[in-house]
Parts: structure tokens; C-alpha cells; sequence
């Protein structure tokens, strides 16, 4: 007796309109991420290597941290662009004054053209001469660097939502030994 093999179960094909289905849903998503401006975001390394190029393309106002990027408005004209104060003097150092009242401490900081901001909470208010420019979490990587108009001193105050507030002096000097300082703090 022969015994014949077991017989094998027959695959249903896939029906032409699925793979059509698919293929539309991949373009539908591609023009969808080409019409909401998908980028993908450059290095960290990259942007070191080769510096910002685009702040000549933005039609953001001088000191502005970029267009669209403030939820501050400061003018079509610049007219609220914080304005430079005579350059302090001396060395970098902090200023510690106070009294009954309580202690406050201010620092001081040189930089060529710009600051980043590493303060916690994120969502502080900052004010340059007494002008909001916007969140600290606007100004928090090497990417969003807030730039100064021009070189002079600027007094930077950072607001937490509880309150608590701290005062820094960034003198912008082409004779600055960092290109961009870098002030940290928790409120």
C-alpha cells in the first residue's frame, strides 16, 4: 500500500487592492510631512563644527532669539529690543547685597555674543533690561542661543512661577573669551 502524502493546505492569495491601499497611506503621510515642514534637527556636533549660517535669513529683529520663536512680542520695528548699557568694568565676579530684608547675589559674566540658559524651572520668565523676551526653555540649547543687538552690559533676570527670581550681568565684548556664555541656575 502506497501512502499518499498529507494534503497541504491552499493559500488564499492577497487580494491587488492592499498593497495599492498601503502605498497610498506611505504618499498621504509623505506629503503630509513635506507640507508640515518636517526637519530633522542637526547635531550637536554639526552645529559646532560648522556655526549657525541662519540668523541672516530670519526677519526676527536684532536681540530677538529668532522669528516666531518668542512668545514675547517685541515690535515689528525692534522698538522693545532690550538696549545695551555701558559695559561694566573689572573682572567676572558676583555682587552679594542685602540686608534685613534678605540676601540677593548678583553675577557677573562676559560673553562675545550671546547666552544659553540652564535654569530650572524651564518655564521662568526672562527679562533683559527689564524686557521679557520669553521662556527660559527657549534659550536652552546650543541651537536657540539668545544674541545680544550689540555689545554693551545687559542685566538678565530669570522669574520662576513660584516667585523666586535671580540677576545676572552679561557684558557682550568682542574681547570676551567665550563666544556664548552659559548661566545656570535652580529657583
Amino acid at each position: 500500500m502506497t501512502e499518499q502524502p498529507p494534503d497541504e493546505p491552499e493559500v488564499a492569495e492577497m487580494p491587488r487592492w492592499i498593497p495599492v491601499l498601503i502605498g497610498a497611506i506611505l504618499v498621504a503621510l509623505a506629503g503630509l510631512a513635506v507640507f508640515t515642514g518636517l526637519q530633522y534637527r542637526r547635531s550637536t556636533l554639526t552645529s559646532q563644527v560648522h556655526p549657525r549660517q541662519d540668523r541672516a535669513m530670519t526677519n526676527a529683529p536684532p536681540g530677538e532669539p529668532g522669528a516666531g520663536a518668542s512668545l514675547v512680542l517685541h515690535g515689528e520695528s525692534g522698538e522693545n529690543t532690550p538696549i545695551a548699557n555701558e559695559p561694566a568694568p573689572g573682572q567676572s565676579r558676583t555682587v552679594i547685597t542685602g540686608g534685613r530684608e534678605g540676601i540677593a547675589a548678583t553675577a557677573r559674566v562676559f560673553a562675545q555674543r550671546g547666552m544659553v540658559l540652564n535654569v530650572l524651572p524651564d518655564d521662568s520668565m526672562v527679562y533683559v533690561n527689564d524686557l521679557p523676551i520669553g521662556q527660559v526653555r527657549q534659550f536652552n540649547t546650543m541651537d536657540e542661543v539668545y544674541d545680544f543687538a550689540e555689545p554693551g552690559s545687559y542685566t538678565v533676570r530669570v522669574v520662576a512661577p513660584n516667585g523666586a527670581e535671580r540677576k545676572f550681568v552679561v557684558v557682550a565684548s568682542e574681547e570676551a573669551k567665550q563666544e556664548v556664555v552659559r548661566i545656570s541656575a535652580r529657583l
